[in-house]
C-alpha cells in the first residue's frame, strides 16, 4: 500500500511539473514516413522524358522532365534524368499524347424580373415575370495518356490515362471565370505532379494526432497522460518519455498503447511500433487511427525496400 502512495505521489509531481512547463494545446506528434512509387522502377536508375504529341506535348514533356530532375528520396535525386537528344545511354523512356479542347456554347438561363413594386415599399416586389437571358457554356478539358517503357527489354512498365474537364456557364450578370489559359496551366501542373508520384516515391513528414483517452487509467496516472498530451507541442521526447515511464507501474491501456506505437515511428523503430499498435487492437482500440498507421508503416517499408534495391542495382552498374 505504502509502495502504490509513492508511486502516486511521483506521477502527480511529474504531472504537475509537466503541466506548468507547457501549454495546453498539444496534440499530434512528428512522425517522418515515405510512399513508393506506382510503377515498378527500381532498376531504372537513368531515364529520359520524350517530346509529347499534342499542341501543349512540348511544354508538357519540360515540365515533367523538371518534375522528375527535382524527385528526391532519403536527400538525394531519384533519377539521373538523361536529354533524349544527347544520346547518353538510358534505362527508360517516358512519353505520351496531350490533347487539351475548350468548346464555347450558347445557352439560355431564366432570371425573374419585377414589374410592378409596392408603392409604399420600393423594395418589395408586387409581380415578377421571367424572362431569358443570353449566356455561353464553356467546356475546357486535357486528355493526357502516359508510359514509361523500359529500353534493356522493351517493356511498358507503366501507363495512366489523365482526364480533367471543366464546365462553367458565364452570363452578363455573373462575374467572369478565371481565363481558360489558367485551368489549363493548373491542370497541366497538376497532371505532372500526379506522373512524378507515380514514377518517383517520396518522403515526407506529417502530424498525427494523439489518443487522449484516459480510460482505464487510475487518477494520478491520468493526470500525467494528460500532461505528456499538453508536452508533445514542444517536447514530443519528453512526452514519449512520459508514457514509457507509465508503463513501468501500469499495465498499456489502449490509447497509451497507440500513443507509444506513435513514439516509436517517430523515432524510426517501426518494428517496435507494429508491436505497439498490434497491443492498441487488442486492448480494443478501434479507432481508424490505428489501421492507418499500420498501412502508413507497410508503405513506408516498401519505400525504404525497394530503395535498398535500387541503391544495389546503381552500385552494380
Amino acid at each position: 500500500m505504502m509502495g502504490a502512495m509513492m508511486i502516486d505521489a511521483r506521477w502527480l509531481v511529474g504531472a504537475a511539473l509537466l503541466a506548468l512547463a507547457t501549454p495546453a494545446t498539444a496534440e499530434t506528434l512528428p512522425i517522418n514516413t515515405a510512399d513508393p512509387a506506382t510503377a515498378d522502377v527500381v532498376d531504372l536508375i537513368r531515364i529520359s522524358v520524350e517530346r509529347f504529341e499534342g499542341e501543349d506535348g512540348t511544354a508538357f514533356a519540360q515540365a515533367l522532365e523538371a518534375e522528375l530532375t527535382d524527385a528526391s528520396f532519403r536527400g538525394g535525386p531519384f533519377y539521373r534524368v538523361v536529354a533524349p537528344e544527347s544520346g547518353a545511354p538510358t534505362d527508360a523512356l517516358v512519353t505520351g499524347t496531350v490533347r487539351s479542347s475548350v468548346e464555347e456554347t450558347p445557352v439560355i438561363e431564366k432570371r425573374k424580373r419585377c414589374t410592378e413594386y409596392d408603392p409604399a415599399d420600393k423594395k418589395k416586389c408586387l409581380k415578377e415575370i421571367d424572362v431569358d437571358i443570353r449566356c455561353r457554356r464553356r467546356t475546357a478539358s486535357v486528355a493526357t495518356t502516359v508510359r514509361l517503357v523500359a529500353i534493356a527489354d522493351g517493356s511498358i512498365r507503366y501507363t495512366r490515362p489523365l482526364n480533367a474537364r471543366d464546365q462553367v456557364t458565364y452570363c452578363p450578370d455573373r462575374s467572369a471565370p478565371q481565363p481558360v489559359e489558367d485551368y489549363f496551366t493548373a491542370t497541366i501542373r497538376g497532371q505532372v505532379r500526379a506522373i512524378r508520384s507515380d514514377l518517383a516515391p517520396r518522403d515526407y513528414a506529417l502530424d498525427v494526432r494523439v489518443d487522449e483517452s484516459t480510460k482505464g487509467l487510475a487518477k494520478p496516472a491520468q493526470a500525467a497522460f494528460k500532461a505528456a498530451v499538453r508536452l508533445t507541442k514542444t517536447d514530443p521526447n519528453g512526452a514519449c518519455a512520459t508514457w514509457q515511464a507509465l508503463t513501468r507501474d501500469v499495465e498499456p491501456t489502449a490509447a497509451l498503447a497507440f500513443n507509444l506505437g506513435l513514439c516509436q515511428e517517430m523515432q524510426g523503430d517501426l518494428n517496435s511500433a507494429v508491436d505497439w499498435y498490434g497491443d492498441a487492437q487488442r486492448q480494443g482500440l478501434r479507432s481508424k487511427a490505428v489501421a492507418d498507421a499500420l498501412e502508413r508503416i507497410a508503405s513506408h517499408r516498401r519505400a525504404l525496400s525497394e530503395w535498398t534495391a535500387r541503391q544495389a542495382a546503381s552500385g552494380s552498374e
